[in-house]
C-alpha cells in the first residue's frame, strides 16, 4: 500500500462552551469546592442549618444515583425512593429488631454494624434492581415509569402493612446514632462529616463510570438503543447495570438516613419523594454529574431555610409549589438544567481568512487524510480471495401478512464491493435488517466465515465481524464526534466493572488505546479536526463520513452502507466513492445499497438487483445494466 507524505496536525475549531468550562472547573476549581464544603459547617450560624447541610447531601447522593439511570440510561424510573427504603429498613431491622431486641446486643457495642451495613444494604439495594429490573427493563417510556412508580408503591405498602418486621405505621425506633469504636457520632458538625464523604463517594464513583466505556454505553443507550446494539452494545446488561449502580447508591444513603433519625417509617419513602428526586435531576441537568447535586443543593438550602419564615411554617405545602414553579421556570430558561448546556458547535477561528487555514478546511472536505496506516486500526486478518465471507440461504422477513423479502439466497465475497440495486420498496434495506439482526428473519440461514448466526441480537452479529450503516442519519448526537467513533470499541473493552471504578492500569490502557484508534480513524475520513464538536452540529456530508467512521471503528469484516450517498451534492458524492474504495483496498468488505447509480456502478464489482423483495439480476455492473428485468423494474414494462 503506498503511504504518501505525512499531513502537519490539523487545530480543533471549535467554540468554548459550558461543556469545556466544567472540565476547568473539574480541575481548578474542584479543590475549592472541596474546601467551601468542609468549612460549611463550621461557619454555619447554628445546629439548624448544619442539619439543612446534612439533608442536602442526603439529597446530593439519591439525586445523584437517580441521575444514572434517568440521565444516563435514559429510563424513566418512578419507584427509586423504593431502594432507599431498602436500605433504611433493612438497618433498622438488623440493628434493632434482631441485634438489640433479638440477641440484646447494647447499642455501643454495634457501632461497628453501621459501616458494613453502608456497603450490604448498597448491595442488596442492587441485587433488589436487578431482580425487579430483569423482568421489567424491556419495557420503555411510559409502560416502564409506571412498572416503577408500582414497585416504588409496592415497597411502602409492604412496609406499611408487615407490622411484625416493620411495626407498620408505628415505625421502627431505636436506630442507634452512627458511632466510631464506641464513640456516638451525636455532634451535627460530625455527622455533617460522615455523609459528606458518602456524597463525596457517591459523585467521585459515578464520575468514574460516566467517563468510561460503560458511560459511553448508557449514554448511547439513551440516545438510541438500536444503534446502541449494532454497535455491540448488549443494551439489556447495560441497563441492567445502570438500574443496580443507581439503586447501591440509594441503598447506601438509607443506612445513614436511618442511623440519623434514629427513626424510620413508611411516610418517609412516598410517592412524592421520588417526584422531589426527579425534579432535583432535572433542575440540575440529567446526564451531568455536577448538576443533580447542584440541584439538590440549591433546593434543600432554600426549602430548608425556608422554613424560619412564619407563613412557610404555617403553609408547609408551599414549599413544594415552589419546587414546581423553580423546574417550571428553569425548563424555559434553562432546557437541559442549570449544567446542561453541552452543546459544542463549529465555528471559524480567526485565521480564516490564512492559507494554512483554507488548507485545513479543504483536507477536511476530501476524502481523509493522506499517510494514515489503516492497520492501526482495522487490524483485520488477510482475506481468501476467493473465499466468501457471508452466505445467506433462503431467507425471508415478513411484517404481518406482508412478505417484505422473499427466499433470497445472497453470497459476499471476500474483497469485494457488493451493490445493492432496486426502486423503493424492493427490499433492499430489509435483508440489511435481516443479516444484522435488527428485523427477525422467518426462514433461511444465515454463515459468517463458517459460523452458523441463530437468532441472535443485533450486538451479536457485530460481534461476528457485521457493521453497517442507516438509510436515515442515526448518530448519538450529544456526544462529541470523538466519543461517537469511540462507543464503536465497545466490544473490545476488557475491564469489568469494577476495574474500570478503581481505573486500574488495564482500565486506562483500554481508554487509551481506544481513543488513539477513534483519532487516526478521524484522520482517516477526514474528520479528525471536528473531534472535539457535538455530533449533531455536522454538515450532512460530514455526519455521513461519521457514521462510517463510527462502523468501521468495530473493525468490520464486512461493511453495510445504506444509501450514504442521499442528500449528498455530486462532489460530495465523488469523495464519498474514494472513501468507499479505500476502505475496500485497506481490507474491509463493503455492501453498498444506493440509489445514486453512478456512484453505485463505479465502485462496485459486482450488482445484485431487487424487485418487490425478490432478487431478479445478478453480475458485473454491465450485465446488470442491461438486463431486460432491471430495465423493466425501473422504467415499466414495454406497451
Amino acid at each position: 500500500m503506498r503511504i504518501p507524505r505525512v499531513p502537519r496536525p490539523l487545530r480543533p475549531r471549535v467554540l468554548t462552551s459550558r461543556r469545556q468550562l466544567g472540565a476547568v472547573l473539574d480541575r481548578r476549581g474542584l479543590l475549592l469546592l472541596g474546601l467551601v464544603a468542609i468549612a460549611a459547617p463550621v461557619a454555619a450560624p447554628s445546629d439548624f442549618f448544619v442539619r439543612i447541610f446534612i439533608l442536602a447531601l442526603i439529597y446530593v447522593v439519591l439525586s445523584s444515583g437517580l441521575n444514572v439511570v434517568v440521565g444516563y440510561a435514559g429510563l424513566l424510573d418512578l419507584g427509586y425512593v423504593a431502594f432507599y427504603a431498602v436500605g433504611a429498613y433493612y438497618t433498622s431491622i438488623l440493628t434493632v429488631r434482631v441485634a438489640i431486641e433479638g440477641w440484646g446486643i447494647s447499642p455501643q457495642d454495634l457501632w461497628w454494624l453501621f459501616f458494613l451495613d453502608l456497603v450490604v444494604a448498597g448491595l442488596l439495594a442492587a441485587l433488589v434492581g436487578v431482580l425487579l429490573g430483569y423482568p421489567t427493563l424491556r419495557l420503555r417510556g411510559d409502560y416502564l415509569a409506571i412498572m416503577t412508580l408500582g414497585f416504588g408503591e409496592i415497597v411502602r405498602i409492604v412496609a406499611t402493612n408487615w407490622v411484625d418486621l416493620t411495626n407498620g405505621v408505628a415505625g421502627i425506633r431505636g436506630v442507634p446514632l452512627p458511632a466510631v469504636d464506641g464513640y456516638v457520632l451525636r455532634s451535627p458538625v460530625l455527622l455533617y462529616y460522615v455523609v459528606l464523604g458518602l456524597a463525596g463517594l457517591a459523585v467521585f464513583g459515578i464520575s468514574r463510570a460516566v467517563r468510561s466505556y460503560v458511560g459511553r454505553a448508557w449514554i448511547a443507550i439513551r440516545e438510541d438503543e438500536l444503534v446502541a446494539e449494532v454497535m455491540g452494545i448488549h443494551a439489556q446488561r447495560y441497563k441492567l447495570l445502570a438500574y443496580a449502580f443507581g439503586a447501591f447508591y440509594a441503598g447506601m444513603i438509607g443506612v445513614f438516613f436511618a442511623h440519623l433519625q434514629q427513626y424510620v417509617n413508611p411516610q418517609s419513602f412516598t410517592f412524592w419523594e421520588n417526584i422531589l428526586l426527579v425534579a432535583l435531576v432535572i433542575l440540575g441537568g440529567q446526564g451531568t454529574i455536577w448538576g443533580p447535586a447542584l440541584g439538590a443543593v440549591i433546593w434543600t438550602v432554600a426549602a430548608g431555610t425556608a422554613l424560619s419564615v412564619p407563613f412557610v411554617q404555617q403553609h408547609p405545602e408551599t414549599r413544594f409549589m415552589a419546587l414546581g414553579l423553580l423546574v417550571v421556570v428553569a425548563v424555559i430558561f434553562f432546557p437541559k438544567g442549570l449544567l446542561g448546556g453541552r452543546k459544542l458547535r463549529l465555528e471559524e477561528s480567526s485565521a480564516n481568512g490564512s492559507e494554512e487555514a483554507a488548507a485545513d478546511r479543504q483536507q477536511a472536505r476530501g476524502a481523509g487524510e493522506a499517510g494514515v496506516d489503516p492497520g492501526r486500526f482495522l487490524s483485520l486478518p488477510a482475506p481468501d480471495p476467493n473465499g466468501v465471507l457471508l452466505r445467506c440461504s433462503a431467507i425471508s422477513a415478513s411484517f404481518g401478512g406482508l412478505q417484505a423479502l422473499k427466499p433470497t439466497d445472497l453470497e459476499v465475497r471476500a474483497g469485494e464491493i457488493l451493490g445493492i440495486i432496486g426502486p423503493n420498496g424492493a427490499g433492499k434495506t430489509t435483508i440489511f435488517n435481516v443479516i444484522t439482526g435488527v428485523v427477525p428473519r422467518r426462514t433461511g440461514e444465515i454463515r459468517v466465515g463458517e459460523h452458523v448466526v441463530g437468532r441472535v441480537r443485533p450486538s451479536a452479529i457485530t460481534r461476528l465481524g457485521i457493521a453497517r450503516t442507516f438509510q436515515s442519519i442515526r448518530l448519538f448526537r450529544e456526544m462529541t464526534v470523538l466519543e461517537n467513533v469511540m462507543v464503536g470499541a465497545h466490544m473490545r473493552m476488557r475491564a469489568n466493572f469494577l476495574s474500570v471504578l478503581w481505573r486500574t492500569g488495564h482500565a486506562r490502557m483500554q481508554e487509551r488505546t481506544a481513543h488513539r484508534e477513534a483519532e487516526e480513524l478521524l484522520r482517516y475520513v477526514g474528520l479528525w479536526e471536528y473531534r472535539a464538536a457535538e455530533a449533531g452540529s455536522l454538515p450532512y456530508g460530514f455526519q455521513r463520513r461519521l457514521e462510517i467512521a463510527r462502523a468501521l471503528m468495530t473493525r468490520p469484516r464486512v461493511l453495510f452502507l445504506d444509501e450514504p450517498a442521499a442528500g449528498m451534492n455530486p462532489t460530495e458524492t465523488d469523495e464519498l466513492g474514494s472513501l468507499i474504495r479505500r476502505i475496500r483496498d485497506d481490507g474491509v468488505t463493503v455492501v453498498l445499497i444506493e440509489h445514486v447509480m453512478r456512484l453505485l456502478m463505479e465502485v462496485s464489482d459486482r450488482v445484485v438487483a431487487f424487485e418487490q423483495g425478490e432478487k431478479i439480476a445478478e453480475g458485473t455492473p454491465a450485465e446488470v445494466q442491461a438486463n431486460p428485468l432491471v430495465i423493466e423494474a425501473y422504467l415499466g414494462p414495454e406497451s
